[in-house]
Order: structure tokens, then sequence, then C-alpha cells
């Protein structure tokens, strides 16, 4: 049977209605990756959804307030103001005394409440590591229904490095002790714009 044949065949049967059936969550999108992005241990936050920002200062402030006095920011977008300039010669070491990390992602998938993050938001790949805490902007109008239309997007995956990142990360051993943060940022803040 060619490839051909047996794509006719799946479509004629309606299998992929039966692999991807319609759910009434996804009618909205940003619901549905909000919830999926709080149950992979993600804080969503949707405070500028409801009331526009009035600038970058508005978010910076807004986004300092949310962290402790003191907390050094590197931001690798311009609606953040950071204490660190990122650029593409500055040393992935320098990173490590970094507590919030602030980047813009190109979509956010709804199905896994994941965030695309590439070289190009990153400025610096390890700051989506290194810092303590990651701070996501993500446009709502960019939320994907599932990963299949995430993986249609070859332009953004022809990048050097290409992350899908759902939540912080975390570690259990055989006990059912779990450790956030362990191997890469204790939190994951998407703010929804």
């Amino acid at each position: 049977m060619s490839r051909s044949d047996f794509l006719t065949a799946l479509r004629q049967h309606k299998f992929i209605h039966a692999l991807f059936p319609h759910d009434d969550a996804l009618n909205d999108p940003v619901d549905a990756f909000a919830r999926a992005l709080t149950l992979t241990g993600g804080i969503w936050d949707d405070t500028f959804l409801h009331s526009p920002a009035t600038g970058s200062a508005t978010l910076s402030a807004y986004l300092r307030a949310k962290y402790p006095a003191g907390s050094v920011f590197c931001s690798a977008t311009p609606q953040v103001n950071g204490d660190r300039i990122l650029h593409a010669e500055t040393l992935a070491s320098s990173l490590k005394e970094v507590d919030v990390g602030v980047v813009r992602a190109r979509f956010g998938v709804s199905e896994t409440g994941a965030v695309f993050l590439s070289e190009d938001h990153l400025c610096v790949n390890e700051l989506s590591t290194h810092a303590r805490h990651l701070v996501v902007l993500l446009d709502t109008r960019n939320i994907l229904d599932h990963l299949h239309q995430a993986h249609k997007q070859n332009r953004y995956f022809n990048a050097r490095y290409t992350l899908l990142i759902a939540g912080p990360t975390a570690l259990a051993d055989s006990e059912n002790a779990l450790i956030s943060g362990a191997k890469g940022v204790e939190s994951l803040r998407v703010v929804g714009m």
C-alpha cells in the first residue's frame, strides 16, 4: 500500500477525528492553554489581557513586584527593562546570577501548555535554564490547538536551538520526593498579552 493510499484510507474512515476529538475547551484556546500550563506547574498570568499595559515601564514594574526585591532581571525582549544587558556575545556563565529571565515566545500550544522559544528569542540560549525564574510573554493570538500544528511551523524549527517548554523543571525519585528547579528554572510564568 502506498503512502497516498494509506492516507486516503485514514481520511475516509475519519481516524483523524478519533485522534483529535472536538473539545469544547479548544473553542477558547487561551483557557485551554492556561489549564494545561497550570497542570504542568506553570503560572498563567492574564493581568495584561484584562487591563492593557501602558508601556514597558508598567510591565517591568508589574513583574518586579512579583519577585523579591533585589532580584536580578535579564530581559531578551524590549518590553521589559533588565538589570543586565543581553547580547549575542554574553557569556553563559554570567547568567548564573540571574534571578528572573524574561523572553517573548513565538507561539504557545494549548494542548500541552508549552511555549516555543528559539535562539532568536533568547539571544543567549542558556537564559532558559540558568535563570531561577523564567517569564515568557505570549501573544494570545499565537496559541495553537495542538502539537501537530506546532510542528508544521517549519520556519521556526529551522533554528539551531529550539525549545518547547511547559512548566518548571522537576525531578522525582522512587520515593516520590519531588524537587522543583533541580536542573533548570524553578518557576515558569507565562504572561498573556
